[in-house]
């Protein structure tokens, strides 16, 4: 237990740690009316702490990796300097969409192009659908962290991973399992964050951050180890139970209702995603990598 314990420390406490000194750069520049910069460090601040925990779950951290999941770092960089350019005035949703799009094609494809037992044509096919849920998803997030600006939506994000990297556990992938387990530690220091600064959001940034860290190790372990497809569907769809609280049907309900029931559909999609992979693969057992 005691082994346990001390690993899950090793491999959470970095990366809480190095999203919170990001954080704090990002803090200084909002007081200083930098809103743009802001946003940027704040999704850098995931990448960070995420990079941090990578390097210690999978030993490496390189410019040119030579493993599937090494990508992930670089692919988050990537998403974090687009939030420069989401962030400029007058940028409508159609100008936000597509290079979101383009991201996501040339996200899903890099991870796939290693993939011997798929045909070229399968992956281009993959590339698209996994590419256009991705944006979508994307989307959906960014436009939810907007309205919803407290500390509810990190921590339902780091619930959601957290309970991934037990999807990822049972669907063959202890590693898989891990890098989820760093980004649930790195959105709880947002989490944490926001408990200090009401009003702290994740849009324009970070939000597209946690959904390509969220769905690249979910897609590696889909492919490369045994997860559901409609496990990797449930967990995608978790991080946007928020949009109950907006439908017309609930907006009119107390505000303690509203928060329930978002709490209450985001584990449930989550537990859902558990609960296939553990149908699909049965308790751990072994065969992990």
């Amino acid at each position: 237990m005691a082994f346990f314990l001390k690993s899950a420390l090793t491999l959470s406490l970095p990366p809480f740690a190095a999203t919170l000194l990001i954080l704090l750069l990002a803090l200084t520049a909002s007081k200083r009316g930098l809103l743009t910069l802001s946003r940027f460090l704040t999704a850098l601040a995931i990448v960070s702490g995420y990079s941090v925990g990578h390097r210690i779950a999978t030993g490496s951290l390189e410019l040119f990796p030579k493993s599937v999941e090494g990508w992930l770092p670089l692919l988050a960089f990537l998403v974090s300097l687009l939030s420069l350019f989401e962030n400029l005035p007058k940028v409508s949703a159609l100008l936000r969409l597509l290079p979101r799009l383009i991201l996501g094609l040339i996200a899903i494809a890099v991870l796939l192009i290693p993939l011997a037992a798929l045909s070229v044509a399968a992956k281009i096919v993959w590339a698209v659908v996994l590419g256009l849920g991705f944006a979508v998803v994307w989307t959906g997030l960014d436009e939810l962290s907007e309205r919803q600006t407290d500390a509810l939506l990190p921590l339902l994000l780091s619930l959601i991973a957290a309970t991934n990297s037990a999807a990822l556990f049972i669907s063959h992938s202890a590693q898989l399992s891990q890098l989820s387990g760093v980004l649930a530690s790195a959105v709880g220091a947002i989490f944490v964050f926001c408990l200090w600064q009401r009003h702290w959001s994740m849009a324009k940034g970070a939000s597209g951050v946690f959904v390509l860290l969220l769905f690249g190790i979910n897609t590696c372990c889909m492919f490369y180890a045994d997860l559901p497809l409609l496990s990797l569907v449930f967990f995608l769809l978790a991080p946007l139970s928020g949009w109950v609280r907006i439908l017309l049907l609930t907006s009119k309900l107390p505000r303690w209702s509203q928060l329930t029931l978002q709490v209450a559909v985001s584990l449930l999609l989550a537990f859902v995603g558990v609960g296939i992979a553990i149908y699909k693969n049965g308790l751990p057992m072994g065969g992990y990598y």
